[in-house]
């Protein structure tokens, strides 16, 4: 027995300091089931032995339960929610709380919080005990009807038990939660009293002001609906505008169970009275029910007056002496008629009357309109057409008064105003024909007032062009307010030289105009170029040239540059002025050229190649060129070098000598229709004879066919083979003529013959 009781007590101890030690702010400190789920397992309250002599779960303090006391209709169901905090007032999840339906009370509990799913979660023991636990997550109950109204909504730290009753009575409620260590605190007791009574107060409700509201609560058998008479409903103005119930604030319900007082304001005034109701049934002598009150309940009355309110809209400005229209815009921002509503415009002087949509009643400067009513929401416009009769500043005002002291007053400011037109016109004093153009035109509103349809027209004179093809620029401005200026620029281009002066117009409505103009002369350079050279020149031999630029216009040729490409068949040797040569061009840079002015300068050239030497100089400016030309003819100089050699001399008597005769071209250039003429002592025969051309012989002349060119450096070669016919020292002659040559060329060769 010994060692029963001291296991018991230490599996005790063990268990009180498994739940101490389980005590977390957020865990159920009341069941070792956590988190173990399935099926339903009913668990002590309190963890066991340790549980009823220590505070296991330190953190929970408190517990609250709403409604304490409530009445209710048999055969409804109402939730009892309990909340269980910590020192702080936070709620605490997972703590278990029990509900009793202590015994002599009606009513059953038909549904608990059963949330979870851990074994440990809440469950009906019977229809009079359940027990739940605290949830951990935000709910919300919605009934299942669409009525959000009567949702209940959960936090953490919460849970909740329906009850019912079928009959009338008291339902007594023990709710309580065994975490609490605190005895005095771990139980609330609430009551449900139960009436076969329903009640439907009055609706809230929005009224004129000035105007009376009935409020009417209607009493029924919640079982069956029948009318039920004779109960007493109070009715308090809780608070806002002043007012009186009638006849009085209390009343009796009649045979339909309505209980009827009206609601009458003391001075019409805008607000909401808030109104407390009581319902008291009456006493029952014969069975000794004293009077009991069944229920409390809230209604409002929402008190709104008619408004006035206008805006008056216009043009900010106009031209002084044209007419203008103004709106008078009258409105009504409430929900109820605003009545007798009369609008007055009185027109600053300036302005003269001319005529109004609905027409107005005139009185001098003085204008009235009687509208009526005017409708909630409503909106009446009154359109008034005047003209300023003069410039200036005009505040117009309106004043609008309704019943109830309504009144509204509303401004519009017009400014008459006298637009002017200032037209500038800019473009360059001279420009070359080359030159774009730029004109500017600028437009300005000198005066107080708004020019509008400003519109631009320049029309240009003949030999000017805009870059695009037009003769005629043009430019709309809508508006152009005062001191505002708008710029139109173009560009336009010269077909010709001279002066040329073109105005421009601004216009713009009433009348307004303006004009400006500028003078442009175009002038033009213009460059000639002349060139000088010798015709002819021998290859080899310098060439020199002169060449002058000249600028025969009105206008400097700036930035001018001379160029002369060297001909084929010519070298470069000098040039004067800065020339410089490369990539077989010659160039000056001549810089800027004044109207009328020359430029000079030489180049020497060296012929290689016989041909024609065209040689052109070219002169380029902004705006201008020109070029010059010298023909050259270059030509070679043949050079003929004539030969003779006999190949045996000495020869015996009736022995042969050949003659080798060879023509050579030394010269540069080709030699043509070359003859050659041999002649053979008289100790001689001809034998024979070999050339590039035909050979004849008679007698002692051996003569050969013109032979039609010799090239440069070129060679002919001819043979003649003779024969010695007597002794002596013998001379063979040769003669050589061509187109080229001038005289004739002669040559002789000895022989000696034994």
């Amino acid at each position: 027995m010994k060692w029963a009781s001291t296991k018991a007590l230490l599996l005790g101890i063990a268990a009180s300091a498994t739940f101490v030690g389980l005590g977390c702010r957020d865990a159920m400190p009341h069941s070792l089931t956590w988190p173990a789920g399935g099926d339903t397992v009913p668990s002590h309250p309190k963890p066991p032995e340790g549980g009823y002599y220590s505070n296991w779960d330190p953190y929970a303090v408190s517990l609250e339960v709403t409604p304490v006391e409530d009445v209710n209709p048999v055969r409804t169901q109402h939730y009892l929610v309990a909340t269980v905090k910590d020192k702080d007032g936070k709620t605490l999840p997972n703590r278990r709380i029990e509900w009793i339906v202590n015994s002599g009370s009606v009513g059953d509990i038909v549904e608990v919080d059963e949330s979870g799913w851990r074994a440990s979660r809440g469950y009906v023991v019977d229809n009079h005990r359940a027990v739940s636990h605290t949830n951990v997550f935000n709910h919300v109950l919605d009934m299942g009807d669409n009525d959000p109204s009567n949702d209940l909504s959960l936090t953490d730290g919460q849970t909740w038990c329906v009850i019912t009753s079928p009959v009338e009575g008291d339902t007594y409620v023990t709710v309580y939660a065994p975490g609490i260590y605190d005895t005095s605190k771990h139980k609330v007791f609430a009551v449900k009293h139960w009436y076969d009574v329903k009640w439907d107060c009055p609706p809230a409700a929005t009224k004129p002001t000035g105007s009376t509201h009935e409020l009417v609560t209607t009493v029924t058998k919640f079982s069956d609906g029948t009318p039920l008479a004779g109960y007493q409903v109070n009715y308090r103005i809780v608070d806002g505008p002043a007012g009186t119930l009638e006849p009085s604030g209390a009343a009796i319900t009649d045979s339909a169970g309505q209980a009827r007082v009206t609601l009458r304001q003391t001075t019409p005034a805008e607000g909401t009275n808030n109104i407390a109701i009581e319902i008291i049934r009456p006493e029952n002598v014969q069975c000794c029910k004293p009077a009991v009150k069944i229920a409390n309940c809230n209604t409002m009355v929402n008190w709104i007056g008619p408004k006035i309110a206008c805006n008056k809209s216009g043009p900010s400005n106009v031209m002084g002496g044209e007419p203008f229209e103004y709106t008078i815009s009258v409105s009504n921002p409430s929900q109820v008629d605003a009545t007798n509503v009369v609008v007055t415009d009185t027109l600053p002087n300036g302005l003269a009357y001319e005529s109004s949509n609905p027409s107005a009643s005139a009185s001098g400067n003085a204008l009235t309109w009687n509208l009526g009513s005017v409708a909630p929401g409503a909106n009446v416009n009154i359109n008034v057409r005047v003209k300023a009769t003069s410039t200036g500043r005009y505040e117009n005002c309106a004043d609008v008064r309704a019943d109830q002291n309504l009144t509204s007053h509303c401004c519009a400011t017009t400014v008459a105003v006298s637009p002017a037109l200032v037209l500038e016109k800019r473009c360059p004093a001279e420009v070359t024909i080359c030159d774009p153009i730029e004109y500017v035109l600028v437009v300005r509103n000198s005066g107080d007032g708004p020019a509008k349809n400003v519109k631009i027209e320049d029309r240009l004179p003949d030999g000017i062009m805009t870059t695009s093809g037009q003769s005629t620029v043009n430019a709309t401005v809508d508006v152009l307010g005062p001191g505002e200026s708008k710029e139109v620029r173009f560009t336009a281009k010269a077909s010709r030289t001279g002066s040329f002066t073109n105005p421009a117009t601004a216009t713009a409505d009433g009348g307004l105009n303006a004009q400006a103009s500028c003078t442009t002369v175009v002038r033009q350079p213009v460059l000639a170029v002349t060139k000088t050279g010798p015709d002819m020149r021998y290859i080899g031999r310098p060439a020199e040239y002169d060449i002058t630029v000249r600028n025969t216009g009105d206008s400097p040729a700036n930035n001018t540059v001379l160029t002369d490409p060297l001909p084929a068949g010519t070298e470069f040797v000098s040039a004067t002025e800065g020339g410089s040569f490369s990539g077989g061009t010659v160039t000056w840079q001549l810089g800027t050229i004044e109207a009328g002015g020359t430029r000079s300068v030489k180049v020497t050239l060296r012929a290689r190649s016989a041909g024609t030497a065209k040689n052109v100089a070219i002169a380029r400016a902004t705006c201008t060129e020109a070029n010059a030309e010298v023909m050259t003819q270059i030509k070679g100089v043949p050079a003929i070098l004539l030969e003779c050699v006999d190949v045996s001399d000495p020869i015996e008597v009736g022995a042969q000598e050949t003659y080798i005769i060879t023509v050579t071209n030394q010269g540069s250039a080709e030699d043509t229709n070359i003859v050659i003429e041999c002649t053979l002592p008289a100790q001689m025969d001809y034998v024979s004879g070999d050339a590039p051309v035909q050979v004849t012989a008679e007698g002692k002349k051996v003569t050969f066919a013109p032979l039609p060119t010799l090239a440069p450096k070129a060679r002919a070669t001819y043979k003649v083979v003779t024969k010695g016919t007597a002794e002596g020292d013998l001379r063979f002659r040769i003669t050589l003529k061509s187109d080229q040559t001038e005289t004739v060329v002669e040559e002789t060769e000895s022989t000696h013959v034994y």
